[in-house]
């Protein structure tokens, strides 16, 4: 009986040792075995590297939908009456913000772009526009100086540093300019803006001549930390804002609209 038993334990044994060998590599290489290399089967791999290259080809559906989109705004600006004025053009296009410079063959290339912010109730004509409606003036203005809290940061703009007596008037008699001034007046005391007015630049909005009631205090400054609205400024991140100041010079206009068709009106 024991030899019996030894004989058939010793069958048993044979027959695994002979079978291992054909069930391990089923495991490892079978058409529908699971790899120990990626963990996943044929299935996935094929339906990953689909998923791959169609998100390859939307972003090159997306660069050159990007680039066409570049091609016609050049041209658009190309043929505004302000691009025989200057040769750096700030777009803002609704919430596009783009630098862009004229080449020496006359076409414009643009440099930057950014997200950027503006007016709570969105935009309005320049000349309908009215103090506190808080609206973006649509329309072609030129860059008059940067302006800031502290030292003058990297750009080769005007620059203008914010004192205890700086103001921007909002007055009759000094309507929408720069005023330093030992007591109170009428208009925003810009130290008390250290955030926003950290770095700033003015925009020539209602400006020579200055028509009272219309608007003012109209910047390009550095976003509040909770919204990217305001009360008709355009507003930036710090770092899109200093990169700007960097890449502009003096003479450079902005050109605000709410929709591409509306470049050649300006």
């Amino acid at each position: 009986m024991k030899r019996s038993l030894s004989v058939f334990f010793f069958l048993c044994f044979s027959s695994l040792l002979l079978a291992f060998p054909a069930f391990s590599s089923r495991l490892v290489s079978g058409s529908h075995a699971v790899s120990f290399d990626s963990g996943k089967t044929e299935a996935d791999k094929a339906e990953s590297g689909k998923t791959e290259e169609s998100k390859a080809e939307s972003e090159r559906m997306n660069k050159t939908e990007e680039k066409k989109e570049e091609k016609e705004e050049a041209k658009l600006l190309a043929a505004t009456k302000t691009s025989e004025k200057t040769k750096q053009i700030i777009l803002k296009l609704g919430h596009r913000l783009s630098l862009w410079n004229k080449e020496e063959d006359g076409r414009w290339k643009k440099v930057a772009e950014y997200y950027s912010g503006h007016g709570r109730n969105g935009f309005k004509k320049a000349e309908e526009r009215r103090e506190g409606d808080g609206t973006t003036p649509i329309g072609s203005f030129p860059i008059l100086f940067s302006f800031g809290q502290g030292d003058k940061p990297e750009t080769e703009m005007s620059y203008r540093r914010i004192s205890r007596n700086s103001y921007w008037s909002s007055g009759r008699k000094d309507y929408n300019s720069w005023v330093e001034s030992g007591k109170k007046i009428e208009g925003e005391h810009l130290i008390e803006y250290p955030i926003c007015y950290q770095y700033a630049m003015a925009v020539g909005f209602n400006q020579n001549p200055a028509v009272f009631g219309r608007g003012s205090a109209i910047f390009l400054h550095i976003k509040a930390p909770d919204t990217w609205e305001s009360s008709g400024c355009i507003t930036l991140e710090k770092e899109a804002l200093l990169e700007l100041l960097r890449l502009c010079r003096d003479g450079c206009y902005i050109l605000i609209v709410p929709d591409a068709s509306s470049i050649g009106s300006y």
